[in-house]
């Protein structure tokens, strides 16, 4: 096939296991060291978010460029936008023709009624419907809108190749087996959670207004004030156990650092997480932030996965960093602890 879609084939083969309970104590990254405040967080090259030639582990021949497949620095895109709220340099078509479903009314009585620009931004390759590169302006010579046709194929980091056709697949070469309708190992619940759709009724709230404790109408759904120093807030105290590494010194529960305006920040606060006092998709994730601060992420996602039959094992390098890019959460340390949660709903 020659467009390639979330719908179609899933953007993910990490397949999402369950870590076996062993008992003992799991060992992290010292994050003192690691992701300092003031470094850039960045990654992209090295991420899923690379979709050209040289990344992985989705990509198309057709171009080495990374930025192309979201920014442009000329004919830039704010159609469908509400005002101020076209993402920068946007170089990507209008959103899906089929109309975004709000999640409607919060259970604290808040309600959504349309999606705003930076969380479209993101649906525009998560809703499963509009294409990878479907551009504005594609590279090269003249304005060369819309779909560009480019195949995109399934690279095997490892070798720094990518699979070619076979039977029973398509030019793709990853959705027989795992990601298509054939699937019988791993079901789509499984490995479609990338896939949002158009239904944002059961995902997390986006697009809703942030009612923290210092809301001139009063706060909600125990929402700390949007003032609030994110690094401050103590995550570790109340834990039941301060024998895992998460809160030991070091450890990423005894800092709160979150990537902002590109950087590792300690002096940040929750209002620099909202974009027009909302929450939305970039709130709390980052999509050029490679995270991999996750002390989690080696015992849930496994590494090298070899189908039955087939030859295209260690499609991610055998390295489950690899495989998760850390979900590109904007905080250092990713869930652990339910850190992300917590740093905004003071629970």
């Amino acid at each position: 096939m020659k467009r390639f879609t979330l719908r179609k084939a899933l953007l993910t083969a990490a397949v999402f296991t369950a870590a076996v309970c062993t008992g003992s104590v799991v060992s992290a990254t010292d994050f003192s060291t690691e992701f300092q405040a003031g470094s850039a967080a960045n990654g992209i090259g090295k991420s899923r978010h690379n979709l050209g030639a040289l990344g992985g582990p989705i990509a198309t021949q057709s171009t080495t460029e990374i930025c192309v497949f979201c920014h442009t620095p000329h004919h830039t895109n704010t159609t469908g936008f509400a005002a101020g709220e076209a993402p920068p340099l946007w170089n990507r078509t209008n959103q899906s023709a089929t109309p975004y479903t709000p999640y409607g009314t919060t259970v604290a009585g808040t309600t959504v009624t349309q999606v705003g620009g930076a969380t479209l931004a993101c649906l525009s390759c998560h809703d499963g419907v509009t294409t990878f590169d479907n551009l504005v302006n594609a590279p090269g010579k003249g304005l060369n809108t819309g779909d560009q046709g480019w195949n995109f194929q399934m690279g095997v980091l490892s070798v720094g190749s990518y699979k070619s056709p076979g039977a029973g697949r398509d030019s793709l070469g990853c959705t027989y087996g795992c990601h298509g309708s054939t699937t019988t190992t791993f079901a789509v619940s499984q490995i479609g959670r990338l896939n949002i759709g158009t239904d944002l009724s059961n995902d997390h709230p986006v697009s809703v207004t942030y009612y923290g404790a210092d809301h001139i109408d009063g706060g909600r759904a125990s929402l700390r004030a949007t003032t609030t120093d994110i690094a401050g807030i103590d995550l570790a105290s109340d834990v039941w156990s301060t024998a895992h590494s998460a809160v030991q010194a070091g450890g990423n529960l005894t800092q709160n650092k979150w990537a902002v305006g590109g950087f590792i920040s300690d002096t940040a606060t929750i209002a620099d997480l909202l974009r027009n006092d909302k929450v939305e998709c970039v709130s709390c994730h980052d999509p050029h932030f490679k995270n991999t601060s996750w002390d989690e992420v080696k015992f849930t996602y496994l590494e090298g996965y070899e189908h039955t039959g087939n030859s295209w094992s260690n499609w991610c390098g055998n390295n489950g960093e690899t495989c998760t890019d850390g979900m590109f959460l904007r905080r250092v340390g990713g869930n652990t602890g339910s850190g992300v949660c917590k740093t905004c709903h003071e629970k």
